[in-house]
């Protein structure tokens, strides 16, 4: 239960947590899909994902962010030692975090119209008076969702990923099922509201159930567990601003859009979505098995960090390059196949093109410094990732007022790209000045220029066999042409062409001599 893992290990449960995070992010285009439907991109779209973010974000705050990143490591270590102590420990931080979260619903929506005037000071009273009631229902989400997260610490202490990678899926399907019944019978926003919520209710029960499942339960506060949370504290504040910083970024972002023409907010939000579903596929399932991983390695043998930095850049890099090429060249194919409609013009689905593009730009940054948090966590340093963030957050707001004049919304997309490179900078130099980090730039730069090689000559292999069906579909039927070309239909060859092109740089990558240690 406290062993270190294998590669072997890293990776299938990787493969596990990912393969669950990809059908929710199945679920997820399909719910953007009738969301779109449902809403379209305008003021009221723009309205609803304001009011959603609030909790969302408070939701990578307290959730997946900086509770999980102080609360794991510790819990580690407890639960390889003392299960009840765990117990204990778990009593009181449910105590704790999930009573300043009740504390916090309640401010919100009781100056719910003060927070949304905010967040948008370039919405309308209109816009804010349409805000305000989505914004109050959805606010308990947090609560769940954050129990769930306080939960699944204790599941990933002893190994088990399903449950919390699993949730998202369910909650998905509750989304979906409310929109289909809301589009069919022409109901309000507000009853999709409530059907969130009781999404985020169902992913709180299941924690429940698999956290009494593994023997876990609430036992009485002991002195000792004080000394305990004392150290999840100590980590758990830095992390707060950490995490804090990076959702103000947000929000800034939001600020900024909601003063762009109407759909702004939206167009951000749907591209961020395309651009979320590599990063949570890969590097969040990634970042999320070697937080506890890291944790026992820097227990034992804290220099041996500084290789698996090297192959988690190296791993991320061969990832995410390969996604950034092909969604950016299927960028325009994305919006217009999928989204096009009355309530989603051709000209959003140029604008989402392009600021899809400026996301994609910083996806290998977004990626590694998952990775590299987790590193600093493990250590148990937690305010050098803060006054990094803090800086980045600076990067993002400065770039926001240089770029937003002359690029619109997708200024603000480049600005986030932008930042997020430069804090993986700052976190790597100073692992390397403070930590004493080696970062062996010889052996990845060797592994860069070959993989290049590699992925220019099947990359471009792949744009030559594109072009050909292209042009063979184009002589079919009209009908039958402009299904595959311009509809839903184009991703049915697309897809397997796409999975082609992946494959082979899989099973081709010993020929130009890439290694990989999380592979090999």
């Amino acid at each position: 239960m406290g062993a270190v893992l294998h590669k072997k290990s890293i990776l299938k449960k990787t493969l596990e947590v990912g393969g669950s995070t990809l059908l929710s992010r199945f679920f997820g285009i399909i719910r953007e899909v009738l969301l779109v439907r449902f809403l379209g991109a305008g003021a009221l779209s723009d309205a609803f994902l304001t009011a959603y973010k609030i909790p969302n974000s408070l939701r990578k705050i307290f959730a997946e962010g900086a509770l999980s990143a102080a609360f794991i490591p510790t819990l580690v270590g407890i639960v390889r030692k003392d299960r009840s102590q765990a117990n204990s420990l778990m009593t009181l931080a449910f105590l704790f975090f999930e009573g300043i979260v009740l504390i916090l619903c309640g401010v919100i929506m009781w100056y719910a119209q003060e927070v949304i005037a905010t967040i948008a000071p370039g919405f309308s009273s209109e816009q804010v008076a349409n805000t305000v009631p989505f914004l109050r229902i959805l606010m308990p989400f947090i609560f769940f969702i954050s129990s769930s997260a306080l939960l699944a610490g204790a599941l990933q202490s002893v190994g088990h990923f399903f449950i919390p990678a699993f949730s998202p899926v369910l909650l998905n399907i509750v989304f979906i099922s409310g929109l289909i019944v809301c589009l069919t019978f022409e109901l309000p926003v507000e009853t999709l509201c409530f059907v969130i919520l009781a999404g985020g209710f169902l992913q709180f029960m299941a924690h429940v159930w698999m956290y009494f499942k593994l023997h876990f339960t609430f036992a009485g506060i002991k002195p000792e567990t004080w000394k305990h949370f004392a150290k999840v504290l100590t980590k758990f504040f830095p992390c707060l601003i950490s995490m804090s910083v990076m959702e103000i970024g947000l929000f800034i972002d939001t600020s900024f859009a909601s003063y762009l023409r109407a759909g702004s907010v939206s167009l951000i939000h749907y591209s961020n979505r395309f651009m979320g579903i590599p990063l949570g596929v890969f590097a969040v399932a990634f970042s999320t098995i070697l937080l506890p991983h890291f944790s026992r390695v820097s227990a034992y043998a804290p220099k041996r960090l500084s290789f698996y930095l090297l192959e988690s850049a190296k791993f991320v890099f061969w990832v995410t390059v390969p996604v950034i090429f092909v969604m950016g060249f299927f960028a325009e194919k994305i919006f217009h196949t999928i989204f096009l409609s009355k309530k989603f013009t051709l000209a959003q689905v140029n604008e989402a093109q392009y600021i899809l593009i400026a996301f994609l730009l910083g996806l290998f940054f977004f990626s590694l410094n998952k990775i590299l948090l987790n590193i600093y966590y493990s250590l148990h340093i937690a305010w050098t990732p803060a006054i990094v963030s803090i800086f980045g957050t600076g990067i993002n707001i400065y770039l926001n007022y240089v770029l937003i004049g002359h690029m619109q919304a997708t200024g603000l997309a480049l600005a986030t790209s932008i930042s997020g490179m430069v804090q993986t900078l700052l976190f790597v130099l100073f692992l390397h000045k403070n930590f004493d980090f080696r970062f062996y730039p010889g052996n990845f730069l060797r592994f860069v220029l070959r993989y290049c090689l590699q992925l220019a000559l099947i990359l471009s292999s792949g744009f030559v066999v594109y072009q050909f069906l292209e042009t063979a579909i184009a002589t079919l039927p009209a009908w039958l042409a402009n299904f595959l070309l311009f509809k839903i239909g184009f991703w049915l060859w697309v897809g397997p062409l796409i999975g082609l092109i992946f494959f082979g740089i899989y099973f081709s990558r010993k020929m130009f001599k890439i290694d990989m240690h999380f592979l090999d």
